[in-house]
């Protein structure tokens, strides 16, 4: 091959090449560039719906108020992070902004290091408050609509400015939240964090998921606990009473309170015991019997679920892992009336839409 050939040849290559490189700069930057729903979420009392974006590492909290396409509502500062959603009026939601979970290995954990700020902002303007400046790290907001306030979960939460020093073994707590930013804890918990808080209407009763060994932990009674549902009368700490069948060791990963709270629909799993991989599913719980009425047929693992006002739709996320081993989120909701089956929210697309013809 002559000189010429060969200089043609490596000028063909390095444009090849250098095509490459440059599309797959434009493809990294256009994923980078796409709405991602972190799993985050909010259902309002007519069905609006309230969610979390990430975009190019920021995270941005979006409202879907009706028909209409979905609005900015408040964007966190760079390196914070927007948990825990919650409408606490028709048209205003909380939520936490926090700086994170901390990085470092469970059991090494410096929880009082986090920051995590409780702020409320109104869908019409994004005009914002905050409510509450704490240290600590808030997993979890519920609003208590009868007597307008929040219970907050969280671990190692303090108001104080300077934090602890070192490593502090492992506490959440519940709280009561005012709309002035006063804080009351009412409940702390060694080694656990409360999940899937529920509230009954009349603001009286608390509603958990909780290991069984959560009086009385262990490094051994933690491979042997079931997650059971427990309820607990907010002025009347002395215990916490068990509400889904004490003699089952099958675990349970979500609920919701169904009407009076007489009926509920938890996830369990189907066949627990029989090896292999688990299937879960959501099934029907009647309270006065004990007894566990028809499944759903989700049939798959589903997290942070919500029952509309009427009852009638059960809202909940699923979460995947892309190739690689990302993790990516779904927002569905399943018609439990029998009427309909699961649908699939399709946000990020909304959000495209809606920015597309603005």
């Amino acid at each position: 091959m002559n000189k010429k050939a060969l200089i043609l040849l490596f000028s063909m290559i390095a444009l090849v090449t250098g095509g490459l490189v440059t599309a797959g700069l434009i493809v990294t930057s256009e994923e980078e560039a796409r709405p991602v729903f972190t799993g985050e979420y909010s259902l309002g009392p007519n069905d609006e719906l309230a969610y979390v974006i990430e975009r190019k590492g920021v995270h941005t909290l979006f409202a879907q108020m009706g028909d209409g396409h979905p609005a900015p509502v408040y964007q966190a500062e760079e390196e914070w992070e927007i948990h825990a959603p919650v409408f606490t009026g028709e048209t205003e939601i909380t939520f936490v902004e926090t700086t994170g979970e901390p990085k470092e290995p469970p059991g090494k954990q410096e929880f009082q290091l986090v920051h995590s700020d409780v702020k409320t902002a109104t869908v019409e303007n994004g005009e914002t408050t905050t409510v509450l400046d704490a240290r600590g790290y808030i997993t979890e907001l519920l609003y208590d609509d009868a007597k307008d306030r929040l219970i907050v979960n969280g671990v190692h939460m303090s108001t104080e400015k300077k934090p602890e020093v070192g490593f502090i073994p492992y506490e959440s707590a519940l709280y009561i939240l005012s709309r002035d930013g006063d804080v009351e804890k009412i409940r702390s918990f060694d080694a656990y964090s409360p999940g899937s808080l529920q509230i009954t209407k009349e603001g009286e009763h608390l509603f958990m998921i909780l290991p069984d060994d959560f009086e009385e932990v262990t490094p051994e009674s933690m491979f042997e606990a079931t997650e059971r549902i427990y309820e607990m009368k907010i002025d009347d700490l002395s215990a916490l009473q068990v509400v889904s069948k004490e003699d089952s060791d099958i675990p349970i990963s979500e609920f919701v309170l169904v009407g009076d709270g007489t009926q509920m629909l938890y996830q369990t799993i189907m066949n627990w015991g029989e090896g292999g991989t688990y299937l879960y599913d959501t099934v029907w719980f009647d309270r006065s019997t004990k007894k566990e009425g028809k499944r759903l047929h989700i049939n798959e693992a589903v997290m942070n679920a919500k029952l509309n006002e009427e009852g009638s739709w059960l809202y909940y996320v699923k979460m995947s892992q892309k190739a690689d081993q990302t993790r990516q989120y779904g927002l569905y909701r399943f018609d439990v009336t029998g009427e309909k089956k699961e649908e699939k929210l399709n946000i990020e697309e909304r959000i495209q839409e809606g920015e597309a013809s603005s």
